[in-house]
């Protein structure tokens, strides 16, 4: 079977492209032809490995550095881009001829560009994100006028769903929404990474750990406010995050004005992650949404029990409350404090919710997950 996957780069050390990575091997392993197909990779280096038989082109549009072009030559370069994108995917298709060619929702503005390709190959979409957030008109909820013309937009862009085969959404709450947009919807979940032997050190550590971008959608901001409640009734812990991103400064300047230097420490992004979960005692998520939510199964298979908020999607179809976790009332911070320090004066409690936590990722594994993608590829 020959697989094409057109994303738009692979250079960011993400979930997203973690995954990506985890799913082109494993699927060339099992005997597929795959191809990348990137448009606006450049010379960077892939974010990670992969396998050697799997073949990769550039396309060379480059959308992101329109933002840099008044209006009118943005709209003319964007459109010259365009008609770039559709001539160089042609040729590589007419080279490869894929059986399944596989999108994603971070390119929704060229899905009717990619309807134009001429292929008997079935066409996918996989959404990484959640439903709601690739409508432009989230942006401009308080600008009446915009607001009208991206509704507008979104329907054009979104009713092209309909003409793919199929898209494959990561939970399935989120799946109810795209229905709204495709009568072939799938629900496949991601895959963990890697579970280790060893468990992490839950009952030995006071350290709680949290990943992820430092952007108001990861809602670090929520989780310093919680911390600062019950900071002084805990005064050995400390919260470590680790990621990269513009809201750095504003999440510091938040820590210093809540008395928190040296107990709540934001940390660059690591290449090994897991020595970080193995090292702590439980995770927090305090995103205001997810796609998914990658990372708690990353720290369940470590055995580190989780505490989220209940945010749309993804941490109600993995964290079972009370059992390997917490799920909180979304946004609800008072809440979100109690929940950390029950986790933190529960030593016990806490190891017993690690060692459920590892057991419920069991599900996730890889082998298990992507064989659901041979199925679907099968089946179509």
């Amino acid at each position: 079977m020959k697989i094409l996957y057109l994303i738009k780069s692979f250079a960011a050390k993400a979930g997203t492209e973690r995954v990506m990575s985890d799913k082109m091997n494993w699927l060339s392993e099992k005997g597929c032809e795959i191809t990348l197909v990137t448009y606006e990779q450049g010379t960077h280096p892939f974010a990670f490995p992969l396998n050697s038989s799997i073949k990769h082109y550039d396309l060379d549009t480059r959308f992101f550095e329109l933002a840099k072009f008044n209006i009118v030559k943005r709209l003319f370069r964007y459109y010259v881009l365009r008609r770039r994108f559709r001539q160089n995917l042609q040729s590589v298709m007419n080279v490869v001829k894929p059986d399944i060619f596989v999108s994603t929702t971070y390119s929704l503005h060229l899905f009717d560009v990619l309807l134009q390709i001429k292929s008997s190959s079935k066409r996918i979409i996989e959404s990484h994100v959640a439903c709601f957030t690739v409508k432009k008109t989230e942006e401009y909820r308080s600008n009446i006028l915009l607001y009208s013309v991206f509704k507008l937009y979104d329907k054009w862009m979104l009713d092209h769903i309909r003409r793919f085969d199929g898209i494959v959404s990561l939970t399935q709450n989120d799946s109810n929404e795209w229905a709204m947009y495709s009568n072939n919807v799938y629900t496949i979940p991601n895959p963990v990474t890697f579970i280790p032997e060893k468990f992490a050190s839950v009952g030995d550590t006071h350290r709680i750990i949290c990943v992820g971008r430092l952007h108001e959608q990861k809602g670090f901001d929520l989780l310093i406010e919680a911390f600062s409640y019950i900071a002084f009734k805990c005064p050995e812990w400390i919260v470590d995050i680790y990621g990269n991103g513009d809201e750095k400064q504003t999440l510091n300047e938040l820590i210093a004005s809540r008395n928190l230097e040296g107990r709540v420490i934001i940390n660059s992004s690591t290449d090994d992650i897991y020595k970080e979960y193995l090292n702590s005692s439980f995770f927090v998520l305090s995103s205001r949404y997810e796609g998914f939510g990658l990372v708690l199964l990353e720290a369940m298979s470590c055995g580190l029990p989780c505490i989220s908020f209940d945010c749309p999607y993804g941490p109600d179809e993995i964290i079972e409350d009370g059992v390997n976790g917490f799920l909180v009332s979304d946004f609800n911070v008072r809440e979100m404090a109690n929940r950390i320090l029950w986790m933190i004066e529960n030593n016990e409690k806490r190891v017993e919710m690690g060692r459920a936590a590892k057991n419920s990722v069991a599900r996730y594994e890889k082998n298990i997950v992507l064989q659901k993608w041979i199925m679907l590829f099968d089946s179509l």
